[in-house]
């Protein structure tokens, strides 16, 4: 999978830009506040059909204008598909070969992409909600099936809270709360999958990033301890509900469920969000990274799109080149950088160059 080319019209501060791109290693060469993160954040877009900085898509549209939008020819298994999102006033317009899509389900993963940029940091640093909304991102790519179940849960969660706001009567309580059961064991079940997946991979990578042997995980911290077998996760979540349904009623809101779930990083044996430094912490984001872009590649047999922010700044030399050496050649990877001479370091590879000055794309 790859991603041939990309239009930009009324986005950030782009007016009407098109860019091509190789289906191998582009790098994209400007200064600060040029518009280079722009460029990966609305290739992010086409893939999540939101924006990793910002939740309010609103802010994406051009300073004045009516609306912004991102258009892409995506080539997946020799063949190729256009897909857009026009952001406008009222919400987004998401298109799948000019025909428009109803449910962000039925887009994401169209474009498969996976961003690693500075912002990732406050991964350990924010809530849970942060660390949820990125798994949350990446099986759903996988898996729209997971956003669906999402979708359900979300909106059970919300006609429980909303009930609980006024006067109770337990058995319509006992009901709101039965339906949010069955998505629920669901979630827990794919976040489990998902993370079990993961485990394989992170110490190899964070190991071959860093040039030492390491062990990596993750932890996933759900709020029931089964997490396989559904008629035990169900009699869990029963029993779970009953203990705090009085404290929900005093509170008035539902305190327990998956989204109030975690995920926590252990680099050998070590809390990472309390332990580790800047560095180390910026390894762990990029073994992750490459551990969900292998992820990938097993189970839809295609890499995705690899979208590397500002990565030359982001680590030293040699955790540069290692992660350069590992990049598999049938990859697409686009990689920012302010620096010219750190891109230099690699133009024995086949490497298209895109220069970005004053809003303005061109391929070197």
């Amino acid at each position: 999978m790859y991603v041939s080319s990309i239009r930009l019209r009324n986005y950030r501060n782009y007016e009407n830009q098109i860019i091509n791109f190789d289906k191998g290693m582009n790098i994209v060469i400007g200064n600060n506040g040029e518009g280079k993160t722009n460029l990966l954040e609305s290739i992010y877009l086409l893939s999540t059909t939101r924006s990793h900085r910002i939740d309010d898509n609103k802010e994406l549209i051009r300073f004045d204008c009516e609306f912004g939008s991102v258009e892409g020819n995506v080539i997946f298994n020799n063949q190729s598909s256009k897909i857009s999102v026009v952001v406008h006033k009222k919400g987004k317009t998401l298109m799948i070969n000019n025909n428009p899509v109803r449910k962000n389900s039925e887009f994401i993963g169209k474009l498969n992409a996976v961003l690693f940029a500075p912002d990732d940091m406050n991964l350990f640093d924010d809530s849970p909600k942060i660390r949820r909304r990125l798994f949350d991102i990446e099986i759903g790519k996988l898996y729209s099936v997971y956003m669906y179940s999402l979708s359900n849960y979300l909106k059970y969660l919300k006609e429980r809270n909303n009930y609980l706001k006024g006067n109770v009567d337990r058995l319509m309580l006992e009901t709101l709360t039965e339906i949010m059961y069955e998505p629920q064991i669901q979630i827990i079940k794919e976040r489990n999958n998902f993370i079990n997946r993961v485990n394989r991979y992170l110490s190899i990578y964070y190991s071959q990033i860093s040039g030492e042997e390491h062990d990596l995980k993750i932890e996933y911290r759900s709020v029931i301890t089964e997490k396989e077998n559904e008629e035990v996760m169900k009699q869990q979540l029963t029993r779970l509900y009953e203990n705090i349904r009085e404290r929900d009623i005093y509170l008035k809101q539902t305190n327990t469920g998956i989204h109030r779930e975690d995920y926590v990083f252990y680099l050998d044996g070590r809390n990472v969000s309390m332990y580790c430094s800047q560095g180390q912490k910026r390894t762990v984001i990029l073994a992750l990274k490459m551990a969900v872009v292998q992820i990938i590649y097993d189970i839809r047999k295609e890499y995705p799109v690899l979208l590397l922010d500002d990565l030359f700044s982001e680590l030293d030399s040699n955790r540069r080149y290692n992660v350069l050496k590992m990049l598999p050649s049938s990859i697409q990877t686009i990689i920012t950088t302010t620096d010219a001479r750190e891109a230099e370091l690699i133009r024995d590879k086949n490497v298209n160059f895109i220069n970005i000055e004053k809003g303005m794309m061109e391929n070197a």
